[in-house]
């Protein structure tokens, strides 16, 4: 039979019966039973296919059963798509018609936005001794299926297919591929949640269940009566629930099971990275396991300050090798006391921290056994992660600023040689130091970079000619402070210069310099949360260098040369969002440099002068104590120490008035080297 173009069929009983070996085709079409108890389409051993079409009954809007004539049994095929089947006195579809007496099967495909609407709130509905496989593909339905004590059903939903409602008595229930189920499973051999699809509700006496591929479910999974029922979460996955009744419980590649209370487990094995998260933070849960075996992570809540836990208690035999995420804090806990996290009968299971530590404001916790047991035990022997983060974001400022000053350091020996005519020029540069030593930490880099601009024009004093300028700047500095954790300083700065040089080769140069620091810092504490904090303030630094310059020939010179540097950046308090306090002293720096540059001037067939050299210095930083308080514990920022440096460059003057140069350096240091630094820029004369 087919019906097309919006063909219309309407009964008393029932709109269309089709009986053993039918084949019935509707599209854009509409068949309806008009009775009480009429159904839209009545099918025996047949085959349906509904396309964009609407299916009514007063009871059922589809009936499948069986034949009472028939010898074997032939499984009824029904596919709707982008169809509406409606029941308006009980389910949309039932399955079991003359059944039990006549078992029935049907295979049902509902496919491409159909809709299926019962006004007793039950789609499907599978009468005794009836069995129907449900497929539901790409299609949103609201509404319960209900199985018979004794009867199956097999309900599969994929690709996006939603449903909001419950099933009940179900064989199997399979969600894949994307699909989102919002209710309950009350009764079922098997239950996979598969392929990023989604579960809201709980799990009721259901025997094997899986959930794998980054699916997740949010509700209590209860394991079936008088079976040895089984639970396993694999591949990215999340459960977030309780978990009763099960006897094996495993946890695999990365999946996550997140306690929503104390909780018992008979048989519990993690295996690559599988992940059990007891308390919220807020609440702290007990997790009794039987036996325990594997290798996966526990995520645990403490606070510090009311020495309280989760605990993982196991009563069995405890194998395997396991590592516990313990929740950070920025707070100073205000006990010294060990608090436990593990209580074992027996065993040979091994714990370690994730990154080896628990940050706890100004320090950490060290994982310590006590016979079977362990406990997080206070460590004043290494710092926590944002304390080494604070540390260096207030340590940086010096090297910021002298990493602007010697843009411009490096070239007043061209600025002195070409002082007869007002002039301005422009420079940009890049550094990277590494920091070995971060007062109690295991330091970090900063990459700089950064552009400055200036004028000068020559000022004839007492018979003698002295250049002076005006300049500013910006930079930027980064921060890898390691594991994650990173910092940040803006840099504006203003200020002036000026240079002499003598008859005799005597020469003097001055800078003085002003700026502005927007600081932030980004830290990843050891349980991999984040926490920040910014502040802004403000820094006055001065350099002086004297040397003199010495022709050693027609084309070559020497210049040997001592030069002093001071910064001075204001002190400041402020909080990270975790609660860690951190407050500095103003930082002071001096720096003493004393070294001897090489070069050559050289006159082009065009006319143009090259002029390269090469630079060595022995550099020494004297203040030692620059201090900064962590949460009222005081530490020392102290990078004193020698370097030494050396750095090469050119020059080159294309006219009288053009001049471009360019020029790479670096410096090892005990505690502050320079891994490269380079710039390049170029200056005109009016």
């Amino acid at each position: 039979m087919t019906l097309r173009d919006q063909s219309v069929v309407q009964g008393l009983q029932g709109g269309i019966a089709g009986n053993r070996f039918s084949n019935i085709d509707i599209q854009n079409s509409t068949v309806q039973g008009t009775g009480g108890s009429s159904f839209g389409i009545r099918l025996l051993e047949g085959t349906l296919s509904a396309t964009s079409s609407t299916l009514t009954g007063g009871r059922n809007g589809l009936i499948v059963g069986t034949d009472t004539q028939a010898s074997a049994i032939i499984p009824s095929t029904i596919v709707l798509d982008g169809t509406r089947v409606e029941g308006q006195g009980g389910s949309a579809i039932f399955v079991g018609f003359n059944a039990p007496n006549f078992p029935t099967i049907a295979n049902i495909t509902v496919r491409n936005h159909s809709t299926l609407i019962g006004a007793n709130g039950t789609l499907l509905e599978v009468g005794p001794g009836a069995s129907a496989n449900l497929v539901v593909d790409d299609s949103v339905l609201k509404g319960n299926v209900e199985v018979a004590s004794g009867s199956s059903a097999n309900v599969t939903l994929q690709n996006n297919a939603t449903l909001s409602g419950n099933l009940q008595n179900v064989t199997s229930a399979t969600l894949n591929n994307r699909a989102n189920m919002t209710g309950n499973v009350i009764g079922a051999s098997t239950m996979l949640i598969d392929n990023a699809s989604m579960l809201t509700g709980y799990l009721q006496n259901v025997a094997n269940t899986t959930i794998n591929n980054q699916s997740v479910m949010t509700g209590n999974v209860s394991g079936a009566a008088n079976s040895v029922s089984a639970l396993r979460l694999d591949n990215a996955s999340t459960l977030i629930g309780q978990v009763n009744d099960v006897a094996n419980f495993a946890i695999g590649n990365q999946a996550l099971w997140q306690m929503t209370a104390s909780q018992s487990v008979s048989n519990l094995a993690l295996a690559n990275g599988g992940r059990v998260k007891l308390g919220d933070g807020q609440q702290y849960f007990q997790l009794d396991v039987a036996n325990l075996s594997g290798s996966g992570t526990f995520e645990m809540g403490t606070d510090f300050n009311r020495g309280i836990s989760d605990l993982l208690n196991v009563t069995g035999s405890a194998a395997g090798n396991h590592q516990l995420l313990v929740s950070s804090t920025g707070l100073d806990p205000v006990s010294d006391a060990s608090i436990k996290v593990v209580q074992s009968v027996a065993g040979t299971a091994e714990y370690g921290l994730v990154n080896s530590k628990v940050d706890a404001g100004a320090f950490t916790y060290k994982l310590i056994k006590e016979g079977n047991d362990w406990y997080l035990q206070p460590d004043k022997e290494v710092v926590s992660t944002p304390t080494r983060s604070v540390l260096a974001i207030f340590g940086t400022a010096p090297t910021v600023i002298y990493g602007e000053m010697a843009s411009l350091n490096n070239r007043m020996g061209d600025l002195r040689n070409n002082s007869e005519l007002t002039g301005g020029w422009v420079r940009s540069y890049g550094n990277r130091y590494s920091i070995s030593n971060n007062a109690y930490g295991d330091g970090y880099s900063q990459n700089q970079y950064g552009l400055s601009m200036g004028v000068d024009t020559p000022i004839r004093l007492a018979d003698e000619t002295v250049l002076f300028g005006v300049f500013a700047g910006y930079s930027k500095s980064d921060l890898d402070l390691k594991r994650g954790s990173s910092g940040e300083i803006d840099s504006t700065s203003i200020g002036v210069y000026g240079t002499w040089l003598g008859e005799s080769g005597y020469y003097l140069d001055t800078v003085a310099k002003l700026n502005h620091f927007r600081n932030d810092a980004k830290v990843t504490m050891s349980d991999g949360t984040r926490t920040k904090g910014d502040y802004d303030n403000l820094g006055a630094s001065a350099s002086v260098e004297f040397g003199k310059h010495i022709d050693i020939s027609e084309d070559y010179y020497a210049e040997v040369f001592t030069q002093w540097q001071a910064a001075s950046v204001q002190g400041k308090e402020y909080t990270l969002d975790n609660g860690l306090r951190a407050d500095a002293d103003t930082t002071r720096s001096m720096l003493g440099k004393v070294g001897v540059t090489l070069g050559r001037g050289m006159t082009l067939a065009d006319g143009s002068i090259v002029q390269p050299h090469v630079r060595a210095a022995v550099v020494n930083e004297f203040v030692k104590n620059n201090e900064v308080r962590i949460n009222d514990n005081k530490f020392n920022n102290d990078l004193s120490g020698g370097q030494f440096e050396v750095g090469a460059g050119v020059s080159w003057t294309l006219t009288g008035r053009w001049q471009m140069y360019a020029e790479v350096d670096t410096s090892k240091g005990e505690n502050v080297s320079k891994d490269f630094g380079m710039g390049i820029g170029v200056h005109y004369q009016f």
